[in-house]
């Protein structure tokens, strides 16, 4: 029975079938201070609202519905600690238009791609505020993005990229080998093209302080697995704290922000395609190793081809290597991907830093992510309209400003708001049905392969 069909009937539990496992060598979590101890879900309780899922969408559909509804209880359910789940496991890119190239699409309807802007700097506008008014210490930087090439297929890449960026208006500067090699100490890329209005964070740190500083309403639960829901309305959630024992809450408003992993709940199945991105983190640089790296303290750097590497330095002298894309039904982190994709960063950074070869990883880690054929999210209602199921999953892969708007929309529809970036959520549809099995996952698998191999030297 699906989900929806379970809403359309009274008390029907279901058992949610899948749930993210996550292991401890997420380097954005390893190396701040150890948090607080949880705090699991215990016992029988009630709440007005209760959201799953602490990623950027959960975070901020707690927040705003709190902020909305300031007598009302808010709930804030996640499975892990906040800061090692997905959210935390990104890059830290924030960015405000498209991540990689899409020189093909990206300007074809230039008002609607003006408008998907203007969306993601709402969302990075209220990050922002919120991160300055609660003072939260994340390395929150307006640094922008270096969109960079090293071959002379990236560089006509950037070239169809800088097109886009023209035809919506927006600014941009052009940066040649020199200029780089000073900028980022490396000699690796022959051109690249600045974006400014980005930002660049310590994603755990950034997810651990919005998660400290909700309103006084909220009560958060951090390494409580919900196992099973009896939907309703109401919907009683029961949750496993693993050693600590059980518990439950009823709600009459209940909030998915589990992105692909909805499909547990029961929630489009066959609909989402299920990734893993993988990263690796030097330990952090001795001061002999800045000094004959030389460059900037901080920067990140997008491969001019959408296959091709990410790179972040930081602060804290470390550098991020981040590439590889597995498909991956169960979303597991382990086993031979995971050291495929070391070996892979290891070349990577190789290529990039060959003066820094005696300077090993320290991490290597993978996060989940959940993309769509037709590239929609799921936003609004789940099931049948007034069930008070709700769902802000799935951002294919632009996690940080399109999961925090698409929380605090949803946080302002549910409370009876209306607004032109509602409707702009409203009208991005919903994802489309996959390809069956074996053609789904043998596609997207072959796809991945040939963009790798299309990338080159880019990766």
């Amino acid at each position: 029975m699906s989900a929806s069909e379970q809403l359309g009937k009274r008390a029907q539990r279901a058992t949610v079938s899948l749930a993210p496992v996550y292991d401890q060598q997420n380097a954005w979590q390893e190396i701040l201070p150890p948090p607080g101890e949880a705090t699991p879900l215990t016992g029988d309780r009630t709440a007005d609202y209760v959201v799953v899922g602490a990623g950027y969408s959960g975070l901020a559909a707690c927040r705003r519905l709190a902020e909305l509804n300031p007598d009302a209880s808010v709930m804030l359910i996640e499975g892990d600690r906040i800061g090692n789940n997905a959210a935390g496991r990104s890059s830290g890119f924030a960015i405000d238009h498209a991540h990689n190239i899409r020189a093909k699409s990206f300007a074809e309807n230039i008002e609607p791609a003006k408008r998907e802007v203007a969306l993601n700097r709402e969302a990075l506008q209220y990050l922002e505020d919120t991160i300055v008014e609660h003072g939260i210490d994340c390395d929150w930087r307006r640094e922008g993005k270096y969109h960079a090439a090293a071959t002379a297929k990236g560089e006509k890449l950037l070239e169809g990229f800088a097109a886009s960026l023209d035809a919506i208006d927006e600014d941009y500067s052009r940066h040649e080998a020199a200029a780089l090699q000073a900028h980022f100490g490396s000699g690796f890329y022959r051109s690249a093209i600045h974006a400014p209005h980005s930002y660049l964070v310590q994603p755990a740190a950034m997810v651990r302080g919005l998660a400290d500083t909700m309103p006084d309403n909220v009560t958060v639960h951090e390494s409580t697995m919900v196992t099973e829901v009896d939907f309703g309305p109401p919907h009683t959630l029961h949750t496993s704290t693993g050693g600590v024992g059980r518990g439950s809450v009823t709600t009459p408003n209940l909030v998915l922000a589990t992105n692909g992993f909805v499909e547990g709940f029961g929630f489009f199945a066959k609909h989402l395609i299920p990734m893993i991105t993988w990263g690796s983190m030097t330990r952090e640089l001795t001061d002999e190793e800045v000094d004959r790296l030389g460059g900037v303290e901080s920067y990140g750097i997008i491969a001019a081809h959408p296959a091709g590497t990410s790179v972040r330095r930081t602060a804290s002298r470390r550098i991020l290597i981040r590439n590889i894309f597995s498909y991956s039904r169960r979303s597991s982190i382990v086993g031979k991907p995971l050291e495929t994709a070391r070996a892979t960063h290891r070349q990577s950074f190789l290529n990039r830093y060959p003066m820094l070869a005696d300077v090993p990883f320290e991490f290597t880690w993978g996060g989940a992510l959940s993309l769509t054929r037709n590239g929609a999210p799921v936003f609004g209602e789940l099931g049948n309209p007034g069930d008070g199921v709700w769902g802000t999953v799935v951002h294919n892969g632009v996690g940080i400003a399109k999961g925090t708007i698409s929380g605090k929309l949803l946080a302002e529809k549910m409370s009876g708001h209306e607004s032109d970036s509602i409707a702009l959520m409203d009208s991005k549809g919903r994802p489309s049905r996959n390809f069956p099995e074996p053609f789904n996952s043998w596609g997207v698998r072959m796809n991945a392969r040939w963009r790798r191999q299309q990338a080159g030297l880019e990766e």
